[in-house]
C-alpha cells in the first residue's frame, strides 16, 4: 500500500545556496538572475520525484519571537545583499506560478512552519521530505522524516545524522546549545567544538545532566562551560524548532496546482530563460522535467571560448564520462598566491584558493568546457566561507587527487576566466 509523502522545501535555504553557489548572473537589461536560476534549478530536482503533497516555506520579514527572547538573535549577520534581495520577490512570484503552495508566517521562522507540518504530517501517517541544508533540521530526523540536500544529492537519516553530528536526533537540540551557532549568533560553551560537545553528551546524556556536574568538569573548557551556564537554557530555546505554529493549511491541503502558464510566460521571457520558455511553449511548464535547463540557453553545445556551468547530478555525470575518456584535462584555479606551497606572512597559512574553476574537457580547439559552482565549508568566495563538496565529487569519481601545481599545468590554463585555451 502506497504511502502519501509530503516534501517541504526550505525556501530560505534555498536561496541563499543558489545566490553564493552560482555566478553573478543577469537578464538582458542588467536585473541580477543568478539565484532565482539556481532555485529553478534545484526546484526542478525536487519536482522531479514527483511528491504527493509539497509546499515551499520561506521566512517572512520581521522579526520573529527568537528576538522577543534574545535581542542579539541574528544580530550579527549583514544587511541582505541587494542584488539578492531584488530577487526574492520574483523567486516567490516564480514558485507561486508554477503552482507550488508557498508558505510565509510572520512571527516564526521558516523552520518553525516547516517543523510543524513534518510533525502533523508524521502523525498523519504520511513520509515526510524536507529539502533543506540547514544542519538545524536534524532534529526532526526520525521515523517517516528525512532529509535531502538537493545541490548534492545526499540523504540523511538518523544513521546520516550520528555519522555527520556523532549524536543522535534527539540530542541535536542539546549538541547545538553546546557548540552555538555564529550564524544566527547563538551563545554556546567557548572552546566547545564538535567532538567535545558529542564526548560530553556521550558521557552524560543530556545538557541538563551535564549542566547538574559542571563542577565536575576540569581545565579551562571547564571553566569555560560554567561560565555559560547562565545562558545555556536560553541558547537550548533559541536552536529549537518550533513545531506548534498555528497554520491555516494542513498537510493533506499542500499539493502543487496547475501552472500559471502566461506568467510564467511572463516570468520565463523577463529573466532570459530561454530552454525553460521552448519547454513552456511546448506543453510543459519545465516543472517537473529532471533535465537541467541552462538561463538564455538555446541547448546548443559551448562555442569556443565558452563553458557550462554543472549544476547538477546529470550534467555532472555526462562531463565525468568525458573526462575518462580524455587524453588531457586542463583546470584553472584563482590562490593567494603563485606559489601554493608558499606561506604569507601575513596570513601564515598555505596559499588558498579563492575560486576553483576547473574547466573539464581536452583543452583542444573548439572543444566546450565546463566549470563546477563553488560550494560546501571551506572555499572563500567574496569573504564568505563555503567549502569543497564538489572537489570531493571529483575526486571520488575520477579517482586522483588534484595537485595544485602550477609549473605542470601553465600551458594548459585557460587565457581568461570561464575559457579553455588551446595547448
Amino acid at each position: 500500500m502506497h504511502m502519501a509523502n509530503l516534501t517541504l522545501i526550505d525556501g530560505s535555504s534555498y536561496l541563499f545556496r543558489a545566490y553564493h553557489a552560482l555566478p553573478p548572473l543577469t537578464n538582458a537589461d542588467g536585473e541580477p538572475t543568478g539565484a532565482l536560476f539556481g532555485v529553478f534549478n534545484m526546484l526542478r530536482e525536487t519536482l522531479a520525484a514527483r511528491p504527493d503533497h509539497v509546499a515551499f516555506v520561506s521566512d517572512a520579514s520581521g522579526p520573529t519571537f527568537r528576538n522577543e527572547m534574545y535581542a542579539d538573535y541574528k544580530a550579527n549577520r549583514p544587511p541582505m545583499p541587494d542584488d539578492l534581495r531584488s530577487q526574492v520577490e520574483p523567486m516567490l512570484d516564480m514558485v507561486d506560478a508554477l503552482g507550488l503552495p508557498v508558505l510565509r508566517i510572520s512571527g516564526v521562522e521558516a523552520d518553525d512552519v516547516i517543523g510543524t507540518l513534518a510533525l502533523q504530517a508524521k502523525g498523519a501517517g504520511m513520509d515526510v521530505m524536507i529539502s533543506t541544508s540547514d544542519k538545524d533540521f536534524a532534529q526532526l530526523v526520525g521515523p517517516q522524516i528525512s532529509l535531502i540536500n538537493t545541490m548534492t544529492g545526499k540523504l540523511m537519516d538518523r544513521d546520516g545524522v550520528i555519522d555527520k553530528f556523532g549524536v543522535p536526533p534527539e540530542q541535536i537540540i542539546d549538541y547545538l546549545a553546546l557548540v552555538g551557532d555564529k550564524v544566527d549568533n547563538v551563545p554556546g560553551v567557548n572552546k566547545c567544538g564538535p567532538k567535545t560537545a558529542a564526548k560530553w553528551l556521550a558521557e552524560h546524556g543530556s545538557l541538563d545532566a551535564i549542566m547538574e556536574q559542571a563542577d565536575s568538569f576540569g581545565g579551562k573548557i571547564g571553566g569555560y562551560l560554567r561560565d555559560a551556564l547562565p545562558q545555556l537554557l536560553l541558547s537550548r530555546q533559541l536552536v529549537t524548532i518550533k513545531t506548534d505554529v498555528e497554520l491555516d493549511r494542513k498537510p493533506q491541503d499542500l499539493k502543487q496546482a496547475d501552472p500559471d502558464i502566461e506568467r510564467l510566460r511572463d516570468i520565463y521571457t523577463r529573466y532570459g530563460f530561454k530552454s525553460a520558455l521552448a519547454a513552456l511553449e511546448g506543453g510543459t511548464s519545465a516543472a517537473s522535467d529532471s533535465n537541467q535547463i541552462d538561463p538564455a540557453s538555446d541547448d546548443k553545445p559551448p562555442k569556443k571560448g565558452e563553458y557550462e556551468l554543472v549544476t547538477s547530478t546529470q550534467r555532472l555525470d555526462t562531463w565525468l564520462k568525458k573526462l575518462r575518456s580524455a587524453d588531457l584535462i586542463a583546470f584553472d584555479t584563482e590562490t593567494t598566491s603563485i606559489d601554493p606551497r608558499c606561506r604569507r606572512a601575513e596570513t601564515r597559512q598555505h596559499a588558498g584558493i579563492l575560486r576553483l574553476e576547473r574547466h573539464l574537457g581536452p583543452p583542444q580547439p573548439g572543444q566546450p568546457g565546463a566549470r563546477l559552482p563553488e560550494d560546501g565549508d571551506h572555499t572563500l568566495r567574496d569573504g564568505r566561507r563555503q567549502g569543497h563538496q564538489t572537489d570531493s565529487i571529483l575526486r571520488g569519481a575520477i579517482g586522483y587527487r588534484w595537485r595544485l601545481r602550477r609549473r605542470r599545468c601553465r600551458h594548459h590554463h585557460a587565457t581568461a576566466p570561464g575559457t579553455v585555451a588551446p595547448p
